[in-house]
């Protein structure tokens, strides 16, 4: 049978057609690990166990990753908060929701990388955004991703440029070349260095595709949130002017 999705860029239901026969990969955004998980988080966790199994049901092959973000400024303030050390508070964290899902049923995934893990990738990835006028980095240590380098940004969730400023979770910083630019990566202060700059952009955008492409194999890989990134089987970044090599973005779920 055919599996038919919403696409969300072109509005309709789309056959869904693994670019390797027989072979899916799901990349779903997983938690941050700061405070046990509610309702509205066990949600897509049963979503996409539900998925994943449908997946495997149609073609087999399917590697299901789930990350888990251990590096974030609501980590830091939590741990700061408590009096303990951060890697306490994740691993205590992780070991809980690891434990909620059990109790709701839902599958581990495949592969379960954690932020914190493929730093050097991240940073990697970022160098090459700046080396192709896509981020910039400023005196203080930030690097911010520059949205008006990528004419097609927005094009999966459907939305304009006012849209996307209007939708930004921040208010606008002085430091932005435009108001829609979002953080990469944050300078480093005494207690937390530098790292990730996960918490503060607009919705969805992250820097993950160093973690894609170090834990996902050939295939089609999917996303929890639309997103805006290259195809991990390209080396070089996003040229100037281009669009993205994603084929389709498909609900609430990125098919790139």
């Amino acid at each position: 049978m055919d599996l038919k999705i919403y696409d969300t860029s072109r509005r309709q239901k789309m056959t869904f057609e693994p670019r390797v026969a027989g072979k899916v990969g799901l990349y779903v955004c997983g938690p941050t690990v700061y405070d046990r998980i509610h309702i509205g988080n066990a949600r897509p966790i049963v979503v996409f166990d539900v998925f994943a199994r449908l997946l495997r049901t149609l073609y087999g092959d399917v590697t299901y990753v789930r990350n888990i973000t251990d590096i974030d400024d609501k980590i830091n303030a939590r741990a700061k908060e408590r009096g303990i050390d951060i890697r306490d508070l994740t691993e205590t964290t992780v070991a809980r929701f690891r434990e909620d899902c059990a109790e709701l049923k839902c599958a581990p995934p495949d592969v379960e990388p954690r932020a914190t893990e493929t730093i050097p990738e991240m940073i990697a990835h970022i160098e090459k955004l700046i080396a192709y006028d896509h981020a910039y980095a400023l005196d203080d240590g930030h690097v911010l991703f520059h949205v008006p380098s990528w004419r097609d940004y927005g094009k999966f969730a459907n939305k304009d440029r006012d849209e996307q400023i209007s939708g930004a979770r921040v208010d606008v910083a002085s430091y932005k070349r435009d108001p829609a630019d979002f953080v990469l990566w944050k300078p480093s202060d005494a207690e937390t260095g530098g790292r990730a700059g996960i918490s503060n952009a607009p919705p969805c955008p992250r820097n993950i595709s160093a973690r894609i492409s170090t834990f996902m194999a050939a295939g089609s890989i999917w996303f929890s949130r639309i997103t805006r990134t290259r195809s991990p089987r390209a080396a070089a970044p996003m040229r100037k002017g281009r669009g993205t090599t994603a084929s389709r973005a498909i609900g609430c779920i990125t098919a790139i």
